[in-house]
């Protein structure tokens, strides 16, 4: 009777606390009956932390950044300390677990998994630290150098949780957060409210108001965000007819449809490269016959162009519009970049000191940077534009020994997808597309700088627990 009580009394409390978010508008009435939700969810599936990873896989995809510590560290602009949901949500994973762990006893969830990415990313932290150090302005460095050093926590948390039944729950977590994003993306795509919030789906004036931008709040936040979840869920949609098979095709699809419909076009072509890879792949290992590839190929065409139809005057027009303006755009930053990094080639001008130097090196670019800070704190944004290229950007800011470090992370990282992709069970067939997304993401990052954002560190940072987890057991049925 206790739990049924509880189940009734949270449930009464969310019905009242949506019914006056609704009239009233605040978010913050929402926020707390969302609370009530996953209270309820708890109890009725008795597995807490089940539940917070499917909630942190959905909302680590608002990308919002809140600067709620300015009033007491001081206000340092884009460049103070901020949190985010994931944030919020993995300081409750983590009590949740240690709650677990002082009541049942019960250490890890299942013996050592072995390094993968650790000692690179411990590198890259100490990098880090110590091109901070030698900074004129040291509590932006440090912040910066903190939140990188955060995904490490993280990722060590998440592998020390995950178990058999936490992948399964967080595959299809990822799975729905894909599907969210889609059908947000379509229809700001159709309303002409592309760069709107959740909040409203106003109409948008621009070149942006017809480009799906879901709630990372720019396409080209949007469409790297989703590269490796939708080719991931298109691998193992090809690899049988099962149940799990036809949903895994169905997200993968969706994901799809939402990177064309930004109209981003470095990730679509990396999207087009990697399926083709995953192909080939999947041929080589004889997962699926030639037919089966040729059949989904003509499928998802035509439904993505009939999908895109009614836009593909707009599409075709961003895609081949403008290339020459946008080339010359990145050419011009990555010298000023380089310009940058000059000034100290070995530790760098210290993180979040880019736009420190920047006005040195071109006064129009730092000019448009301090025009945009005005919204940092109206959208909960950390309104910075720098260099289009995030190995320029962190070469410049932490010099050629950060950029080894990152390179070294990015090679631990494809090579842990890769063993994890070793095998027949689903879990396998779905790191196969995660690893030639996580290429073309690493191939994107030439025209753009998103990895080094918090929303896709985070959806990095689960996909490398799930991987250890997959590697481990030979996959999730």
């Amino acid at each position: 009777m206790a739990p049924l009580a509880l189940i009734l009394g949270a449930a009464s409390g969310t019905a009242a606390l949506a019914a006056m978010a609704a009239q009233s508008g605040n978010r913050a009435i929402l926020a707390v009956g969302l609370v009530f939700c996953l209270g309820i969810a708890a109890v009725l599936l008795r597995n807490a932390l089940a539940v917070l990873i499917f909630a942190l896989a959905v909302a680590l995809s608002y990308n919002r950044q809140f600067y709620s510590f300015d009033d007491w560290l001081g206000d340092y602009g884009s460049f103070g300390l901020f949190w985010t949901l994931a944030d919020g949500l993995m300081v409750v994973i983590m009590l949740v677990a240690l709650a677990r762990a002082a009541v049942t006893g019960q250490g890890p969830a299942s013996g050592p998994r072995g390094l993968s990415v650790e000692v690179p990313l411990v590198l890259l932290v100490a990098a880090m630290a110590m091109s901070a150090l030698r900074t004129e302005m040291l509590p932006p460095a440090l912040f910066e150098t903190m939140r990188v050093a955060k995904f490490l926590l993280y990722f060590l948390v998440l592998r020390a949780i995950m178990d058999r039944d936490l992948a399964r729950v967080l595959m299809v977590a990822i799975g729905v957060m894909v599907m969210l994003q889609c059908a947000l993306g379509v229809m700001q795509v159709a309303r002409g409210a592309g760069g709107s919030g959740l909040g409203s789906l106003e109409a948008q004036t621009g070149e942006m108001a017809y480009r799906a931008t879901g709630t990372t709040g720019h396409p080209n936040m949007y469409a790297p965000f989703l590269l490796m979840p939708t080719l991931g869920f298109l691998a193992l949609g090809l690899a049988g007819r099962a149940g799990v098979h036809r949903l895994a095709l169905l997200a993968g699809a969706a994901g799809a449809l939402a990177i064309v419909l930004s109209q981003s076009r470095a990730p679509v072509a990396a999207m087009l490269a990697g399926l083709a890879c995953l192909a080939v792949a999947h041929l080589a290992r004889g997962v699926v016959r030639p037919q089966r590839v040729l059949g989904a190929a003509v499928v998802l065409t035509t439904l993505g162009f009939l999908a895109v139809l009614p836009l593909a005057s707009r599409i075709m027009e961003r895609l081949a519009g403008d290339l020459g303006g946008s080339v010359e755009f990145r050419a011009s930053y990555n010298d000023a970049a380089i310009g940058i990094w000059r000034l100290d080639p070995v530790l760098g001008v210290g993180p979040a000191h880019f736009m420190t130097e920047l006005p040195a090196f071109h006064a129009d670019y730092a000019r448009i940077n301090d025009d945009i800070q005005v919204g940092r704190k109206i959208a909960n944004v950390r309104a910075i534009a720098p260099v289009h290229n995030v190995y320029l950007w962190i070469l410049a800011e932490i010099g050629l020994l950060g950029l080894t470090c990152f390179l070294l992370f990015l090679g631990a990282t494809g090579w842990l997808f890769h063993q994890a992709a070793r095998g027949a069970d689903p879990g396998n067939r779905f790191f196969v597309g995660v690893f030639w997304g996580f290429a073309g993401l690493c191939a994107v990052q030439v025209t753009d700088f998103s990895l080094w954002w918090d929303h896709q560190l985070m959806m990095l940072t689960l996909l490398l627990a799930l991987a250890v987890q997959v590697r481990r057991q030979g996959g999730v049925p």
